[in-house]
């Protein structure tokens, strides 16, 4: 077992950094310390510099094995099992994917532009964690909210969080790819992060997140990047309402694509949100009245 040289915070600080910095940042070490402290220990996450000896026999039992795990690269809200999402705290585990603050992003965009208070008929496709539908029906309960996931694991963690934060959402296990009909519903907003990750971009990303979460939410086929949009703006011609509106993630490097192919499939008021990053991130479109 690695310990820390002493049982103050600083050393166990430094013990942190020397155990992950091959892995994360020096400010990402210190910041999942910091959870650790708070989610594991309940302690101050403020006093990481203090020598005072803190450290109890005990503590160090229930922290070190988190540390190990950290340092074989498992991502820490796997460890935890939850993780905060626009406030709200989800469960999570290698079912679905964990969410980004760009799908925060993306939730903030579709609850300013629209009326919170009129009843919408809402539905996210691919919903993982069900974090999107989660954040959307809590800040606005006046609209009718489903969610759409192909994977019975992530389906049923889905419903488990909504039950955690008492929502009612109407959740279906449904293969988009596979679908040859419309939605259960007609919907006033579509919203979706589906996978657009191609393959070819797997050794850009980390080597912790490319062995734990789950390849079915991050890659795409290289050969049609963009598969999962054209379905799904394809499914908009039958189950989206005139001037309804569509909400996508999407992948940085393809916002001139996701134009033309909004242009191609007859939808109108396209345009790219950039995210906070000043990457483009985000795509909107309408449905022709």
């Amino acid at each position: 077992m690695i310990l820390p040289k002493n049982n103050t915070l600083r050393s166990l600080k430094e013990l942190f950094r020397l155990q992950l910095n091959d892995m994360y940042e020096k400010e990402e070490v210190d910041a999942i310390c910091r959870w650790t402290l708070h989610d594991v220990l309940s302690l101050d996450s403020n006093k990481l510099d203090s020598d005072a000896p803190l450290l109890t026999e005990s503590n160090l039992n229930l922290i070190v094995p988190v540390l190990e795990r950290l340092a074989e690269g498992e991502p820490y809200q796997y460890i935890i099992g939850e993780v905060e999402f626009y406030g709200y705290k989800l469960k999570v585990d290698n079912r679905v994917l964990i969410p980004r603050p760009e799908t925060e992003e993306l939730c903030e965009l579709v609850l300013r532009e629209n009326n919170t208070s009129k009843s919408l008929n809402v539905i996210d496709l691919g919903t993982g964690s069900g974090c999107i539908p989660i954040v959307l029906k809590s800040k606005a309960p006046a609209w009718k909210v489903d969610a759409v996931e192909v994977d019975e694991g992530a389906l049923s963690l889905a419903k488990e969080n909504a039950q955690r934060n008492n929502l009612e959402i109407g959740f279906h296990q449904i293969d988009l790819l596979a679908t040859k009909f419309s939605l259960l519903n007609t919907y006033n907003l579509i919203v979706s992060n589906p996978p657009y990750i191609a393959e070819k971009e797997a050794n850009t990303i980390k080597e912790n997140v490319f062995v734990y979460e789950p390849h079915l939410a991050l890659f795409i086929a290289d050969e049609d990047p963009l598969l999962f949009y054209r379905k799904i703006l394809d499914i908009g011609n039958y189950s989206l309402e005139k001037g309804g509106k569509f909400y996508f993630e999407f992948n940085e490097q393809l916002g001139k694509e996701m134009i033309e192919l909004m242009e191609q499939k007859g939808y109108s008021d396209i345009r790219i949100v950039k995210d906070l990053s000043g990457k483009d991130r985000f795509a909107v479109c309408a449905k022709v009245d």
